[in-house]
């Protein structure tokens, strides 16, 4: 400290402005003729004085983010050195040890205080305006969202919309996390009771929020992804039992019909379809990441052998399609029959070789019934009871089958399996007395030439 006495007797002052950023230590010059020792109440305050300064620079917290960046706190501490400055200003006593050991204090204080400013100040260099760069991370999270899972099968246009929107929102999570473990490190953010969306600043807690949904947003997209590569594995793995360990039979035994009726085949077209899009849908996903699909790739080559082997299994079971052996050449039943394929209502339209499957005309006979309840009454005892009419029925009739090919309305033709019968007895509404068609089913498709 430098000090000068003059001749005159008040008590001059000279000092520095106290900024924080200050690093030179309070100047204080006197001029006096003499200074009043201290008086014991004094030298009490004088030592608490230092007390005050020294707990001010102990409650200075060194590590991690400093207060410092809070304009506030730099406002208010600021405004304590002042006090203590001219706290200290009331005490001229300059060879006084207690004075001194205040004055060194305050000097230690202002070197801590501007110490840590500085620190504060370094720090918001590395992560400018912390409320902004919350505020855009919060919102990068809103405007990049993970996409949700694709359902199978894929399009292309679908994949490419998935990839792009799951690489913008890894790209903005991978971001904010990098950001947020910059902020978490540096930026001063003390907790406060309200939350960004009700006007109160980000605080710790948020950015610890901010991460886990960062974090958790990374994880998903990974999840998803190898969900979906999951759902395609296993469905390529069921095609070994849906697709490539199906349609074996021998299309020439009595199971070619799985090679021609055209519900078979098309239940089979579905499934080839469907499979084949899914694999289609491994195919160019892996592809959009730039990955080698040969699993798809081997995939598509077996399911195009076996939709070969289908297709000419169904041309082998045609080619072999034939009427049954006549049981009988009866000319009156074969007339029958042929009346009965000409009856207009029924619409069998044109018509091939009538063939009869069985080997003479069967008589048979069915007795049926029917309950007309008029009245239901429920005893005391709870029992609920009926009375009615019952009608009884007693059908008789002669018949016998036939097979026949009848064209399609696309010019194909199938053999369809009739049953001919005539009533001698029956209901009201049951044909007594003529040959007609009781049961007719469609068989396996069969080429023009083979009949």
């Amino acid at each position: 400290m430098n000090f000068k006495l003059s001749l005159i007797s008040a008590l001059l002052i000279t000092g520095a402005a106290t900024m924080l950023e200050a690093r030179e230590p309070v100047s204080i010059q006197l001029a006096q003729n003499m200074v009043t020792p201290l008086v014991s109440g004094q030298r009490v305050q004088v030592k608490k004085l230092t007390r005050d300064m020294t707990s001010v620079g102990e409650q200075i917290v060194t590590s991690g983010p400093s207060e410092f960046q809070d304009a506030d706190v730099v406002k208010a501490r600021q405004k304590r050195l002042q006090q203590f400055k001219d706290a200290l200003l009331r005490y001229p006593q300059l060879d006084d040890p207690d004075v001194a050991a205040a004055r060194a204090q305050f000097d230690q204080l202002q070197k801590q205080l501007s110490v840590e400013f500085q620190r504060a100040q370094q720090q918001l260099a590395k992560i400018g305006d912390a409320q902004q760069a919350l505020k855009t991370i919060e919102q990068n999270s809103r405007s990049y969202p993970v996409p949700a899972r694709m359902t199978l099968p894929y399009s292309q246009q679908q994949i490419m919309e998935w990839v792009e929107t799951a690489a913008k929102a890894r790209t903005a999570a991978e971001h904010n996390m990098e950001q947020l473990a910059l902020l978490a490190e540096f930026a001063y953010l003390p907790i406060n009771r309200g939350v960004p969306q009700g006007g109160a600043p980000y605080d710790s807690g948020d950015v610890k929020r901010m991460q886990s949904r960062a974090a958790a947003s990374l994880e998903l997209i990974d999840s998803r992804y190898k969900s979906m590569l999951s759902q395609l594995d296993s469905q390529m793995e069921q095609m070994q039992t849906d697709v490539f360990s199906r349609w074996q039979e021998d299309p020439l035994s009595d199971k070619k019909w799985l090679f021609l009726q055209p519900d078979s085949i098309a239940e089979a077209a579905q499934v080839f379809a469907r499979s084949r899009a899914i694999v289609q849908s491994s195919l160019l996903l892996e592809r959009a990441l730039n990955r080698q699909p040969d699993l798809a790739l081997a995939m598509l080559e077996k399911l195009d052998q076996a939709e070969q082997d289908f297709e000419r299994k169904s041309r082998e079971a045609l080619a072999s399609s034939r009427l049954p052996e006549a049981r009988s050449s009866d000319p009156a039943r074969l007339a029958i029959a042929t009346q009965i394929l000409l009856t207009p209502r029924y619409q069998f339209g044109e018509s091939g070789t009538i063939v009869l499957t069985t080997d003479s005309i069967i008589e048979r006979e069915k007795k049926s019934s029917e309950i007309d309840i008029d009245k239901l009454e429920l005893s005391l005892s709870g029992e609920l009871k009926a009375s009615g009419t019952e009608t009884s029925w007693t059908y008789r009739w002669k018949e016998f089958k036939f097979a026949v090919p009848l064209k399609e309305a696309d010019g194909s033709w199938a053999i369809w399996w009739i049953t001919a019968k005539n009533y001698s007895s029956g209901a009201a509404n049951t044909p007594i007395g003529s040959w007609v068609s009781a049961r007719a089913e469609k068989g396996n498709p069969i080429p023009r030439e083979n009949f």
